[in-house]
């Protein structure tokens, strides 16, 4: 169940020039990949109706997972392979890790952007899944300052030495492209986990939305908009030491989730002038420490968080 072919994580940071990957075998993005593929193509004959096809393919997937786990987890260490950026947050994001281990494959992985003060070493394939790694275990904090910073590779190490559109390589070399958009993958975290706009699974095309921005560092506000097949969504949050202020727009004929940043624990959520959970179109779902989960009819809405 182990591929052993691919160019791996394309272009990441290693001691060599860029190309091949360095820092992470191949087999362990080429696996990844493969059991990811299945796992879709379960799914996909799942919603075709073709039953026999769809248990064939996930019992395919769970049998790479299996020899994944195998092959590349270190129990000891909690890591991956040669516990990469690539080769940890791969597995995070596509669901291979074991429940009781994530949090440590998380733990690493943080632990090694911070002692490489912030730089990112994965390359075209494994970038995108470091920031979903890390966005979707509630570090966008460490995102934030991985793009901010700019005395190592990086998007500011880029803009630092004269580039002017995205270069091939983090490091900006005078020998790879100077126009270059594949490491544009931050484009995704902007829309997804700045602003928050996303999509529920179970109400495809954007039929079900969710909103969940995740406030990060210095940043006072943040707007996005998004054209979807129903209509404009769209979000604005702004903050102070006070107060955060979410307004969202969420196109007709459509629901959505919203999930609101609490600035403590004991803080009150309007929607206009009305606590939140009496104002018209809106539910309380769920209250934890730091977010007020709310579900939404179509409609805008201001929530003020005092």
């Amino acid at each position: 169940q182990i591929l052993s072919e691919g160019l791996g994580d394309w272009y990441d940071l290693g001691p060599q020039k860029p190309g091949a990957a360095q820092l992470t075998p191949p087999p362990v993005t080429a696996t990844a990949f493969f059991y990811q593929d299945a796992r879709l193509l379960s799914q996909i004959a799942a919603v075709l109706g073709h039953e026999d096809e769809a248990k064939d393919f996930a019992s395919r997937a769970e049998r790479i997972r299996a020899s994944y786990n195998r092959h590349f987890f270190n129990a000891d260490s909690g890591t991956y392979a040669t516990n990469s950026q690539c080769a940890n947050a791969l597995p995070l994001v596509m669901g291979i890790v074991e429940p009781k281990d994530r949090d440590r494959v998380l733990a690493a992985l943080v632990q090694d952007v911070e002692q490489r003060g912030y730089a990112m070493t994965a390359g075209d394939v494994g970038f995108r899944y470091l920031l979903q790694a890390l966005a979707g275990g509630g570090r966008s904090d460490v995102i934030y300052r991985m793009i901010n910073q700019d005395t190592r590779p990086g998007y500011g190490y880029m803009l630092k030495k004269g580039a002017t559109s995205l270069t091939e390589s983090w490091d900006a070399n005078g020998t790879s492209s100077h126009n270059h958009f594949m490491l544009g993958h931050i484009t995704e975290w902007f829309y997804k986990d700045l602003a928050g706009i996303d999509v529920d699974p179970a109400g495809p095309g954007f039929k079900r939305i969710v909103i969940r921005p995740q406030p990060v560092g210095d940043l006072r506000w943040v707007q996005a908009s998004y054209e979807s097949i129903h209509g404009l969504i769209a979000v604005r949050w702004e903050r102070d030491e006070q107060r955060l202020v979410l307004r969202a727009t969420i196109p007709a004929n459509t629901t959505a989730t919203v999930h609101v940043p609490l600035m403590r624990p004991d803080a009150s959520v309007y929607e206009g002038d009305l606590p939140a959970e009496q104002s018209p179109g809106v539910k309380l779902l769920q209250r934890q420490s730091d977010v007020a989960i709310f579900a939404v009819e179509s409609g805008s809405y201001v929530f003020e968080v005092r």
